[in-house]
């Protein structure tokens, strides 16, 4: 066993968005300690398994790594999160980092209410989805939604704020491999989002039995009473 392999486990307990843990709390989930070139070099905390093999314990929970050198700790971010803050930088530009923040935190919002309202009308995504559970760990992640369809079958649902991105049919491909093996028979998979490129459309044809969803936001108003 990998002298990291703790650390998968660890991240997988927590389903929060970031999870920050000292050079001293790793020094104690990591057989032996971090080596001294973890503590110095960003290069360590390369988010790919190919170039950095250890990061396969941190990739494996769904998450990419931060280090931050002067406060002696890594920030652990979940790769749906790391997508939000990707698109926000895109949006505003070089506001300030309260701005940046602020667009995040909304973004996550919304995802948790979009997640919400899609365990309450399942039948919205397809008539007669089952619930199973949601934030349900894996080996390769944490999954937003498990339902079974009509004829009992595992269905992955993926909910994403704003359009999807090349890392959402990546992550839903991690997803259908690893219940594939688990089950012995690969599930569906429902990736929902605001909106969906072409090259995404092209990437998602790749996938046996992926649908892609759309979702509109609505407001609705009424007086209020003084």
């Amino acid at each position: 066993m990998s002298r990291y392999a703790q650390l998968t486990p660890i991240l997988l307990s927590n389903s929060e968005a970031q999870i920050i843990l000292t050079f001293d709390k790793l020094d104690e989930i990591v057989v032996g300690g971090l080596p001294a070139s973890a503590k110095k070099y960003s290069v360590w905390w390369t988010n790919s398994a190919s170039s950095q093999p250890h990061s396969k314990f941190w990739l494996d929970a769904g998450r990419r790594a931060r280090p931050d050198f002067n406060k002696k700790l890594v920030i652990f971010t979940l790769d749906s999160s790391i997508e939000t803050i990707e698109l926000a930088a895109e949006v505003v530009g070089e506001s300030t980092r309260q701005d940046l923040t602020e667009y995040v935190e909304n973004s996550l919002s919304l995802e948790r209410d979009l997640e919400d309202q899609i365990v309450s009308q399942l039948d919205v995504l397809e008539s007669g989805l089952t619930f199973v559970s949601r934030q349900e760990s894996s080996d390769v992640g944490r999954v937003d939604l498990l339902a079974r369809d009509i004829d009992g079958n595992t269905v992955i649902i993926e909910l994403k704020s704003g359009e999807a991105k090349d890392s959402s049919i990546g992550q839903i491909a991690r997803y259908i491999g690893w219940y594939a093996q688990k089950e012995g028979k690969p599930p569906r998979a429902i990736l929902v989002a605001s909106g969906f490129s072409e090259p995404i459309r092209w990437a998602a044809k790749a996938i046996p039995g992926l649908k892609l969803v759309v979702y509109r936001v609505q407001f609705n108003f009424e007086e209020a009473t003084i």
